[in-house]
């Protein structure tokens, strides 16, 4: 859980940075709408969803765990996994961000048509790709049960 908790800090230092430095506010993700929303946290489309979506599986699960045996914490845990990997999205905020300053300032010739830039491809595919391939990795290791 340490590894994940250190990630969703991560995620909201760089939501944070950009909306205090970039001019055009970036996509608000629901890891920063559920802390922004202090007073409204039981009425969050995310919260409510997540709540029925793992009361349906986690009852799915525990009929499964009785009928076959098993363990069910995998099978619990899996609503969790789309509503986590979406909360990257700051990722993909700040891969744009950084593209558009790269464009604008180094690699002008670039604007005609940024997506053929394999420069600015490559630099942003290092700067911001690692690091969300790594919290893609976090979040899977959390459902694993292999994150301590």
């Amino acid at each position: 859980m340490a590894k994940l908790m250190t990630m969703f800090i991560i995620l909201v230092s760089i939501q944070a940075v950009l909306l205090i430095y970039h001019d055009s506010s970036p996509v608000n993700t629901v890891i920063w709408d559920f802390i922004m929303n202090v007073q409204g946290w039981g009425t969050l489309a995310f919260v409510l969803a997540l709540i029925g979506i793992a009361g349906g599986i986690g009852l799915v699960g525990i009929a499964a765990a009785s009928t076959f045996g098993f363990k069910t914490d995998f099978l619990i845990f899996a609503p969790a996994i789309a509503g986590l990997i979406s909360c990257g999205v700051v990722f993909v905020n700040l891969a744009n961000v950084i593209r558009d300053d790269l464009i604008s300032t180094f690699f002008t010739t670039c604007s005609v048509d940024p997506s053929a830039c394999a420069p600015v491809t490559l630099i942003v595919g290092l700067v911001v790709g690692l690091p969300a391939l790594y919290y893609v990795w976090t979040i899977i290791e959390w459902w694993r049960g292999k994150d301590y």
